[in-house]
């Protein structure tokens, strides 16, 4: 149990140096690379830590020794793309995202409303910057394609509505 204990303060860690980072940099680009860094720093301290004398609260070769070092990097292997997800989803701009809003900061609203506040939010055209900044989407001219990335996202996009047998958007 101290190593999972041990992984999860390494982790809430790693959290709190990203967050403080984000916070000192440009709000409009994701610093997701950054996490990706520090969570393997995070990660190469508890190996470092694990493999050494220095954590050797409980004796190693036991049955309760090694199984909690392996298992508590694991967790911090799994909880990394889980943080991950949360973060990008801060940055997303969507219909239902707003219309949460909207009924957040309004207490109620009515239908009227709630189409009103969604119709005011140029969705299209934010997401297509977006695209755009991010490298997915080139504009030609009056066109929009895909970039060889965007290909590579797309086809995994359908590959996994395939998998999970899901249509467009579900």
């Amino acid at each position: 149990m101290f190593y999972i204990v041990v992984i999860i303060l390494l982790f809430i860690a790693s959290v709190t140096v990203h967050v403080c980072y984000c916070r000192q940099v440009s709000k409009q680009r994701l610093q997701a690379k950054v996490f990706i860094f520090i969570s393997v720093v995070s990660w190469g301290i508890y190996a470092t830590l694990a493999a050494t004398s220095m954590m050797s609260m409980l004796d190693p070769s036991s049955f309760w020794g090694r199984p909690f070092k392996i298992t508590a990097g694991i967790i911090f292997v799994l909880l990394a793309p889980i943080y991950l997800c949360f973060y990008v989803l801060t940055q997303l701009t969507s219909p239902s995202k707003k219309i949460l809003l909207a009924i957040s900061q309004n207490g109620q609203l009515s239908y009227g409303d709630i189409v009103a506040s969604v119709q005011k939010e140029d969705f299209i055209m934010t997401r297509l910057n977006d695209l755009c900044a991010s490298g997915c989407v080139k504009q030609i001219g009056e066109k929009y394609v895909l970039s060889s990335e965007g290909r590579k996202i797309a086809a995994i996009l359908d590959f996994m509505q395939l998998v999970l047998g899901r249509k467009v958007g579900g």
